[in-house]
């Protein structure tokens, strides 16, 4: 049937006025479902209902009864057997010859083998070559997210890894200027943030910029599962359906708040995201995408839970211990964290009762275990820092200038303090992480996701600051340093180019550990190291005369100045404390004798950038 030309807009009429009584059907006193089961609670859900209605009537043909324009439309898709096919989607990156279809097909069957089982998110038709111009059309931001992702650990694909960068830059300022997206976008967004695409601008020692770049890609990616309302599929209600769509949604928000908890917890920012529902208790049921097709596959559902599990202690652990800098303070000085910390223990170890045996790829098992060691880490090394914090407080009332005695280490009687069994756990939890990550083969680290990279920095920075408080002792420190070495060149071997993320970050490491700043100034913390960072940098406040300066000068940075969760301060501390006058790292296979600390055998082809000043804006203590 066709519809006849324009007419006067269709009227909801009396029975007098429009068609007779005796004509009408119960079809058409009936309520429509949607219309009664709407829940206006905003503007916005009116809006969306008035469109929603405004779609239904312009379906239908102005003379038409619902019940014949259903019949009608029944018979014409019958008559005709299919719906006719649309042209193919012309691809930017292939119309333009940057890639080929044959580097595609390879490249995404490089991102399901060698990334997709890390954050099994996407959408499998998506990574099937087959699909390809479906995929193109519907699905565009995916595909071009797998394309950067996938092409960014081959020297080879440089180029084409710069164009799939800069297509999906376009995408994404397109997606955030129309204010509209839809699950495939969040999908996308939220594996950028895993592997975040190399910045053609970077500095030559890594302090965390691309958590920063991370960080926006996830809240872009929530805002729009937000406006989708994806975020109630976190809730059950009676009418859930077991549909694809509603898995896919559900996915995509559970992924949203495993991003988003763990980019907010490395970078100390609130939480955006919902959680599931307090009474809803997702599991591998929940994830029926996941579920493995053959009996040789991995459980990417089962691995999907135990992070999920694992990310809800994370929540929990940085909300109890580590919400504010005052909380966090307050539970420093007054202990009462040692019951929250035991109680964390416990649910760790109930978490490694259920998941520490799941059985999967070497890979995947290696992953898994570097997040719940490095939570393990995070959760006990805050009694690290407020037996320290204390120390502090202690040395600073008995004197004058509140420094402690050169001879004295913080931490010579370790089994003496009250923390002795948290600082041991933390201790280990960091040492594991070193020994998880330095028996991976450098072609697989190479492929896994960023934050996996990050637990060995911030291990390392931990052990380093339990290194010159004295936690360790000799031989525990001559085992710590061959491990950090050991990490250092598995970062160098794991990264495609120079200036990337391994080899940015090894530097890092390396500066760090070439020597420890002096015991003497441990608790030297607040004023007296901003002033040491005026002193260590370009500048000068104006309140510090010629005298300060060379008394500032004559000290070295505070080991307290810097939390080992700021990647920046990091950054700062170790460029400000082992320095060389000449501004390079000729000497950099040279260390201390005295200090027992540093090694051997590293490169000395990259220098310290002079922007590398002390962060005077970073926190001091506990970050958060």
């Amino acid at each position: 049937m066709h519809p006849g030309p324009p007419s006067q807009p269709q009227q909801h009429l009396a029975p007098e006025q429009g068609y007779a009584s005796s004509d009408r059907t119960p079809h058409d006193d009936a309520v429509d479902d949607t219309v009664a089961a709407t829940d206006l609670q905003n503007p916005s859900d009116a809006l969306d209902f008035l469109a929603q209605v405004a779609e239904r009537d312009a379906a239908r043909s102005p003379g038409e009864r619902p019940h014949e324009q259903n019949a009608g439309a029944g018979a014409h898709a019958h008559g005709n057997g299919h719906i006719p096919s649309q042209q193919p989607t012309i691809y930017p990156l292939l119309q333009t010859g940057q890639l080929s279809v044959e580097m595609v097909s390879t490249l995404l069957l490089r991102y399901h083998d060698k990334y997709h089982p890390y954050f099994p998110i996407a959408n499998v038709d998506a990574m099937t070559p087959q699909r390809l111009w479906t995929t193109a059309s519907d699905q565009k931001h995916l595909l071009t997210a797998m394309l950067t992702v996938a092409s960014r650990d081959v020297q080879e694909w440089q180029q084409t890894h710069e164009a799939c960068s800069a297509h999906m830059q376009d995408l994404i300022a397109n997606l955030v200027y129309a204010g509209t997206g839809s699950v495939e976008a969040i999908e996308a967004l939220l594996i950028l943030s895993e592997w975040p695409p190399r910045q053609p601008r970077c500095p030559s020692i890594g302090r965390g910029e691309e958590d920063a770049a991370a960080w926006m890609l996830v809240g872009t990616a929530i805002r729009i599962g937000y406006l989708l309302g994806i975020d109630r599929t976190g809730f059950r209600t009676a009418n859930d359906g077991n549909t694809d769509g509603l898995d896919r949604k559900r996915l995509a928000w559970a992924a949203c708040y495993i991003s988003d908890r763990q980019i907010s917890v490395r970078l100390g920012k609130a939480f955006w995201s919902r959680g599931p529902g307090p009474m809803t208790a997702l599991g591998t049921r929940d994830f029926p995408s996941l579920k493995p097709k053959q009996p040789w596959q991995d459980d990417y559902a089962a691995i999907f839970q135990a992070n999920l599990d694992l990310t809800q202690l994370f929540s929990n652990a940085h909300d109890v211990l580590y919400a504010t800098k005052d909380r966090s303070q307050q539970l420093h000085m007054g202990g009462e964290y040692v019951k929250y910390i035991d109680d964390f223990r416990v649910s760790l170890r109930i978490w490694h009762s259920t998941w520490g045996m799941l059985s999967c790829s070497a890979p995947l098992k290696a992953s898994v275990t570097l997040c719940y060691e490095y939570l393990r880490l995070y959760i006990n090394a805050f009694a690290y820092q407020a037996t320290l914090n204390r120390l502090v407080a202690k040395a600073q009332a008995a004197s004058p200038n509140g420094v402690l005695a050169t001879s004295i280490a913080p931490f010579a009687d370790i089994a003496s303090t009250p923390d002795a069994r948290f600082i041991y756990e933390a201790i280990d939890a960091a040492t594991s992480i070193l020994s998880v990550f330095n028996s991976l083969d450098p072609l697989i680290l190479r492929t896994m996701p960023l934050k996996l990279w990050l637990c060995v920095i911030y291990s390392g920075t931990f052990l380093y600051k339990a290194r010159c408080t004295g936690v360790m002792g000799a031989e525990q420190t001559g085992r710590v340093k061959q491990m950090i070495h050991d990490a250092v060149d598995k970062l160098q071997k794991a990264s495609t180019c120079a200036n990337d993320v391994g080899d940015r970050y090894s530097r890092l490491l390396r500066l760090l550990w070439r020597k420890p700043p002096s015991r003497g100034d441990v608790s030297r913390t607040g004023e007296s190291a901003k002033q040491h960072a005026y002193a260590a940098g370009t500048s000068m406040p104006q309140q510090l005369g010629p005298g300060d300066v060379q008394q500032q000068t004559q000290n070295p940075a505070s080991i307290n100045a810097f939390s080992w969760l700021d990647l920046g301060a990091v950054g700062d501390f170790a460029t400000t404390n082992n320095s060389l006058p000449s501004e390079s790292l000729d000497g950099l296979d040279w260390f201390d004798d005295s200090s027992n600390g540093g090694f051997g055998s590293f490169d000395q082809g990259f220098t310290i950038p002079l922007q590398y000043v002390w962060n005077t804006a970073s926190p001091y203590g506990v970050m958060f």
